[in-house]
């Protein structure tokens, strides 16, 4: 009973944690140099809505700290995604196309109707091509890496947060596409551009050598079991009782830094962190491992069919921001007893 009276006494009035962060986001976003490490901070425990599309842009290293050099920065870059289009994409040829080229464009075009399925916005032709022209481009001046199965997915948050910030829309309305009737065309052209960058700025600045081929995504799987058989020994040991291989469920949960397991809002509450995070590779590997862990009763009690199907569809339904916050604070306690040599 006592906690139900306290909701109504003091507590009531005072600003909550949410409340408070949102006011810091506010005055650190309102002078004319943003002070980075202190947003970066900030951002890491989770980003208010509607400060989220600046607060990624300035950690991306996209929009200058800068407020005077800023709008001739945006114009420039915005410019120079739009040159590329008309030179990779445009003048795209079949006929006279590389073998390399033509590979990549038509792999492209086999994942996009796959790009983040259960959202309706990401299934309707003008977002598709604009998925498409970004992830060519992407894979054209990436000729180390290029194009790999999964960049699809990863492309698909910067879209909806820049596609919510320059529409107004409700989360439904974006979801479902229909903002996409009334979005002009010049604003399209700029989430384009700016998702574009954001996903190339993120992937390219990772301190940590973000790889998506499949020796890159094994090597983390790797690593992913030793932290569970470090932490979690009776779960451990149960996989592999069961003989269950932990690349099975987890090549996945690396290749799209698991958003096909979380919901948009549990999805853009992880990337507030990684967009934060330099090393956000490394640290994606025991956030995998925190999920992995906190299903660890259900999982002990499966045999090998039904915890196939369980990890492949993991009940994250329920799942919220505050799960989220939760999920980022164990892997962050993990990763640094790791790193210290306590684990």
């Amino acid at each position: 009973g006592a906690v139900g009276m306290d909701k109504a006494g003091p507590l009531a009035s005072r600003p909550s944690f949410k409340d408070r962060a949102a006011a810091k986001f506010d005055s650190l976003l309102g002078v004319p140099v943003v002070a980075l490490p202190e947003l970066r901070v900030l951002c890491w425990s989770g980003c208010p809505e509607r400060h989220r599309a600046d607060t990624w842009r300035l950690l991306l290293r996209y929009m200058p700290s800068n407020a005077d050099r800023r709008d001739a920065m945006m114009v420039r870059l915005r410019g120079e995604y739009a040159d590329a289009v008309l030179k990779y994409f445009e003048c795209y040829d079949e006929a006279t196309a590389s073998v390399y080229d033509r590979t990549m464009f038509n792999q492209i075009a086999v994942d996009l109707p796959r790009t983040n399925p259960s959202m309706k916005l990401f299934q309707l032709a003008d977002t598709q091509r604009m998925l498409h022209r970004i992830l060519y481009v992407w894979g054209i001046r990436h000729p180390g890496t290029g194009y790999v199965q999964g960049i699809n997915d990863l492309v698909t948050p910067f879209i909806f947060v820049f596609l919510k910030e320059a529409t107004g829309g409700s989360r439904d309305d974006i979801m479902s596409g229909t903002v996409m009737e009334s979005v002009s065309p010049e604003l399209l052209r700029q989430v384009e551009a700016d998702s574009y960058h954001c996903l190339t700025n993120m992937l390219d600045n990772a301190q940590d050598n973000y790889v998506m081929d499949s020796k890159g995504i094994q090597e983390k799987v790797f690593v992913l079991k030793r932290i569970i058989e470090r932490l979690d020994a009776k779960l451990y040991a149960h996989l592999e009782a069961m003989e269950v291989e932990f690349l099975q469920f987890s090549f996945r949960w690396f290749n799209c830094l698991l958003m096909r397991e979380f919901s948009l809002p549990c999805t853009l509450r992880l990337w507030d962190t990684y967009v934060a995070e330099s090393k956000f590779a490394s640290f994606h590997v025991y956030v995998c491992a925190a999920v992995l862990v906190d299903f660890t009763n259900e999982l002990q009690a499966m045999d090998f069919p039904e915890m196939i199907t369980f990890l492949q569809n993991l009940p994250t339904d329920g799942w919220d921001e505050t799960k989220i916050d939760m999920i980022v604070a164990q892997a962050y306690s993990w990763c640094q007893q790791w790193s210290h040599g306590h684990i």
